[in-house]
């Protein structure tokens, strides 16, 4: 499975294990400096960096820019599952939701409001996220893998 996590760097050690791949980390990479280029032609992109309602960017440690609407917009995402541990992904105002839609991306799997991860024990969603990505590459479909990876987190 090809697999890009990006987080923010307080995250790493958390989002290197529920990714299954070495993420690229904010900082020491920004929105100005992260090639998005990256994200395309990926089964699968993990996403735990900070999000703020209504807004359109996510940011890494230090509220450094990671990731704006506009780059994520006009990416290739066709076919792409998109785990996202952001805060507030799914709000009903959510442009980064939307870019993610408008770039392709073949499912987008995120929460709304507040989201809670362990930065280096996995718990919330950065174990649903584990479990999702482990029942992926066993060849479950999306919707049968976060079904199970929920059943999987409450047990």
């Amino acid at each position: 499975m090809n697999i890009l996590a990006y987080c923010a760097a307080s995250f790493q050690q958390s989002a290197r294990r529920a990714a299954g791949a070495q993420p690229l980390t904010c900082p020491p990479l920004t929105a100005t400096t992260f090639d998005v280029g990256l994200l395309a032609g990926r089964d699968l992109l993990y996403f735990d960096l900070h999000g703020g309602p209504g807004q359109a960017c996510w940011y890494g440690d230090d509220r450094l820019p990671a990731l704006r609407a506009e780059q994520l917009r006009y990416v290739n995402l066709q076919g792409a599952l998109v785990f996202v541990l952001n805060c507030y992904l799914a709000d009903r105002n959510s442009p980064m939701l939307d870019a993610l839609l408008d770039a392709g991306a073949h499912y987008v799997i995120g929460g709304d409001g507040l989201n809670y991860a362990g930065q280096v024990q996995l718990q919330g969603a950065s174990l649903l996220g584990l479990w999702f990505r482990r029942l992926l590459e066993i060849g479950l479909p999306p919707m049968r893998a976060l079904a199970l990876a929920k059943q999987r987190v409450r047990l």
